[in-house]
């Protein structure tokens, strides 16, 4: 509706404010999805219910979210003659250089580790301990996304994509907060890049939905225990819902040559999640301590430890 600007001398166009129409919404995604599944796994004290009834019914509603983070993703990759936005191809030197950068985040969030271990609870000590040990598998996971095939595009994208950033409204999702992550500077957040981070920022938010979710609905280590081998399966589910219905958008608006290309982009994501957790791990050691386990149990995840 409206917005407010500094016009250096230099020619320069700053955006100070912007006015927009309220949105009559119903919340966000992320506390309809954990009140969703926070639901689904409570009704597994009734006996007679089949728990995973509702998955489905979950997925498509998410299929309907995925879809519009993709045509977001279609639209931001439209050329439009202006060099801050147009689309560039992704080259072998991003490659490299996103993983120097995953390499330099895994360095510098394991020594945060090592220097926090003491203060970690019995059981996250023992996870980050396996996760020291597992950085060969971590390294392996960083050098396959940087000898990966140089395909698709870089775009201008949200940087910051997760639950809490979707309204549901109406059947329908609209998502909002487009400045990035506020702790990165502005010139990092305005470069162009893979549109699949935004995509592991969404896959990393289911994670943390499950966790959020189990914790809330169980009554007690029996029912945790019961508990989270459904949370994790619903997790699996939504995130192959997420994948083929974003896939399935992103194929046909040409940010991915084909469907083969698109699936082997999954180094690439691989990358991006295991940047996205180490990211969390950091923001939760300094910040929320208790919540250590979500990314701590995802890092371990993508370097292949089973707990």
């Amino acid at each position: 509706a409206g917005s407010v600007e500094f016009h250096a001398k230099d020619g320069a166009v700053w955006v100070l404010a912007l006015l927009q129409a309220q949105v009559t919404n119903q919340g966000d995604a992320w506390h309809f999805m954990v009140d969703q599944l926070a639901r689904l796994l409570e009704s597994m004290r009734n006996i007679e219910t089949d728990p995973l009834a509702g998955m489905d019914a979950m997925a498509a509603r998410l299929q309907v979210l995925a879809r519009r983070v993709a045509e977001l993703h279609v639209a931001l990759a439209q050329p439009h003659g202006l060099a801050a936005f147009d689309p560039e191809p992704i080259r072998a030197a991003d490659l490299e250089r996103w993983s120097a950068a995953a390499r330099q985040e895994c360095d510098r969030t394991l020594e945060l580790l090592a220097l926090r271990h003491a203060s970690l609870s019995e059981s996250h000590a023992a996870l980050a301990t396996r996760i020291v040990a597992a950085v060969p598998a971590l390294n392996a996971r960083i050098a396959r996304a940087a000898t990966a095939p140089a395909a698709g595009l870089k775009t201008r994208l949200h940087g910051d994509l997760h639950l809490q950033q979707v309204l549901f409204a109406r059947d329908d999702f609209l998502i909002i907060d487009f400045e990035g992550e506020p702790q990165r500077p502005l010139e990092e957040r305005r470069i162009k890049h893979s549109a699949l981070r935004d995509v592991a920022g969404m896959l990393r938010s289911l994670d943390y939905a499950r966790h959020t979710a189990l914790n809330q609905s169980a009554q007690g280590a029996a029912e945790l225990d019961r508990f989270a081998p459904v949370a994790r399966r619903w997790e699996q589910a939504l995130r192959q819902a997420f994948l083929q219905a974003y896939g399935g958008v992103a194929v046909a608006g040409g940010l991915h040559a084909s469907e083969a290309a698109f699936e082997q982009s999954a180094a690439l994501l691989d990358l991006f999640e295991l940047e996205k957790a180490l990211y969390e791990l950091r923001y939760e050691l300094d910040n929320r301590p208790d919540w250590v386990g979500v990314p701590l149990a995802g890092i371990a995840a993508l370097a292949g430890i089973t707990h």
